[in-house]
C-alpha cells in the first residue's frame, strides 16, 4: 500500500452545483466509509461525520486530493460533484454546504453499517477495526500510540500504529474499536493478503481542533 501523497491535512468544502447528468437521491446518506474521487481519480474514504452547530464536516484524509482538486461521489452514487478541496489549515476536514442532497450518518458504512456511539480512545493491545472502500472491513490490535512516521513530504507525529491491513483507496477511512470512532488511516505498508502495519491520525484530536461533535448513531 502506498503511503499519503500528501501529508498535510485537508479541507474539502462540499459544492452546491450538480452536473446534469449525475444527481445523488433525496437526502442519500453520507458519513464514514462513503467513497470518494478527486478529479485526478485518485479513490479515498471518507472517515467520520461531524457537526459544528448547524454545519456539517466529513473527517477524511490526505489521500482524497490535492488543494483545487474537484471531489466526487464515487461509491453507490458516482460521479456526483461532491466540492473542491481548499488550502490546508491543520486538520483533515470536509465541510458539507449540500444539505438537500446528502445528509451525515453516523453509522459505517452509511447505508447499513456499524452504528457508531462515541469516540473513547482505545488503549494500546485493544481491538481495532478498519473500513474501507477497496477491502472492506479489517481488523486487528492497537500496537502503539504517538508514533512519529516520515514520509517524503515530511514527518507526520502523534500518529496511531496497528497490525490491520490496507490498500490503495481504503486511505481516510475509519477505524473504530467497538462502537468508539478512534482515527482515520493515513498510510501504512504491505497489504491485506500478505499482511501489513497501518497508521490513523486520531479522531479526537481533529474534532477537537476544529470544535467540532461527532455523529453517532443512524
Amino acid at each position: 500500500m502506498r503511503l499519503p501523497r500528501s501529508l498535510s491535512c485537508l479541507v474539502l468544502a462540499f459544492g452546491l452545483a450538480f452536473p446534469a447528468t449525475a444527481h445523488a437521491s433525496a437526502q442519500a446518506p453520507l458519513g464514514g466509509g462513503s467513497v470518494l474521487q478527486s478529479s485526478a481519480a485518485t479513490r479515498c474514504t471518507a472517515g467520520f461525520a461531524a457537526v459544528s452547530g448547524k454545519t456539517g464536516y466529513l473527517i477524511a484524509s490526505s489521500a482524497c486530493g490535492k488543494p483545487g482538486d474537484t471531489i466526487r461521489s464515487a461509491g453507490r452514487v458516482v460521479g456526483v460533484v461532491v466540492g473542491t478541496q481548499v488550502p490546508p489549515t491543520g486538520a483533515i476536514v470536509i465541510r458539507v454546504t449540500n444539505t438537500t442532497d446528502w445528509r451525515l450518518v453516523g453509522s459505517i458504512p452509511p447505508t447499513g453499517g456499524r452504528t457508531i456511539t462515541g469516540s473513547v480512545e482505545a488503549p494500546v493491545g485493544a481491538s481495532v477495526c478498519r473500513y474501507g472502500a477497496t477491502t472492506g472491513w479489517h481488523c486487528g490490535i492497537i500496537q502503539a500510540k504517538n508514533v512519529s512516521i516520515t514520509f517524503p513530504e515530511g514527518t507526520l507525529t502523534g500518529l496511531t500504529r496497528t497490525s490491520v491491513c490496507a490498500e490503495p483507496g481504503d486511505h481516510g477511512g475509519p477505524f473504530v474499536s467497538g462502537t468508539q470512532a478512534q482515527g482515520v488511516l493515513v498510510g501504512g505498508s504491505g497489504n491485506c493478503s500478505s499482511g501489513g502495519t497501518t497508521y490513523f491520525y486520531p479522531v479526537n484530536r481533529v474534532l477537537s481542533a476544529y470544535g467540532l461533535t461527532l455523529v453517532t448513531g443512524t
